[in-house]
């Protein structure tokens, strides 16, 4: 049908746009998903730390607990950052 003899409301291009929103969203979150099944199969690990500020909010983590979450990760940064000074004699 042409567009002149279409009848939309305003209402109606605002849920289309919203749903293309939607969609680009779920879109973004699967391609992300599926180079993270990548790297895991090639054996490459993934953290908590390469996910993006949304993918920790969609898990209800932000970036400051990141390390509660994972003491390990904490306790080998302290250590390198412990190497790093005796390595440039700062302590």
């Amino acid at each position: 049908m042409p567009p002149q003899l279409t009848n939309i409301s305003p209402e109606i291009e605002i849920d289309a746009a919203r749903r293309c929103l939607d969609l680009s969203i779920v879109l973004s979150l699967l391609r992300r998903s599926w180079r993270a099944l990548l790297q895991r199969a090639q054996g490459q690990r993934v953290t908590l730390h390469d996910l993006s500020d949304r993918e920790l909010m969609d898990i209800g983590l932000t970036r400051g607990e990141i390390d509660a979450v994972a003491p390990k990760r904490a306790l080998e940064r302290l250590r390198d950052n412990a190497r790093s000074l005796l390595g440039r004699g700062g302590m």
